[in-house]
């Protein structure tokens, strides 16, 4: 019963906004669990946020937003302002590796979740921005892997 409990949190991590694998992986690695399984299950949990997010964020901007006068105003406000400042950024050619560079990071707030609330923002092509948080998410996971099993000290301190 135990071991179902703390497979659970380790999904609610790997889920968690901001924690994902930067936080189920070494849980489950600190609890003795297979590394292996680990890795995999926080992976592909870590990587569901993705999809819903990329494209129900385009829904609720298309159907919600235009309905309520407040969201509308917060729209105007934040996201409008944002994606005008960006557009040089979300011209470039290397937007899609920069999106997997940034998700690949293993720190807190690089993520599945801030990788794809930046390919929204930006108005990236979603199966492109999908694929590359993806590809940033394998890349991070492996890096968190090696530092939670002592294999990779990175900058000193870890």
């Amino acid at each position: 019963m135990l071991d179902i409990i703390n497979i659970a949190i380790i999904v609610l991590l790997a889920l968690a906004p901001g924690l994902e694998v930067r936080a189920s992986i070494p849980y489950g690695v600190l609890l003795g669990f297979n590394p292996l399984g680990v890795f995999l299950l926080s992976y592909i949990m870590s990587c569901l946020p993705s999809i819903p997010i990329i494209y129900l964020l385009g829904w609720i901007e298309e159907n919600l937003v235009p309905r309520y006068d407040i969201l509308q105003k917060l729209y105007n406000w934040a996201v409008k302002r944002v994606r005008k400042k960006l557009e040089e950024i979300r011209r470039s050619k290397y937007i899609f590796l920069a999106l997997a560079a940034y998700v690949a990071i293993p720190l807190p707030l690089t993520g599945v979740w801030t990788g794809s609330l930046i390919a929204y923002l930006l108005g990236l092509d979603r199966k492109k921005s999908i694929l590359a948080i993806i590809m940033g998410n394998i890349v991070a996971s492996t890096i968190v892997l090696l530092t939670s099993l002592g294999l990779l000290h990175i900058a000193g301190f870890l």
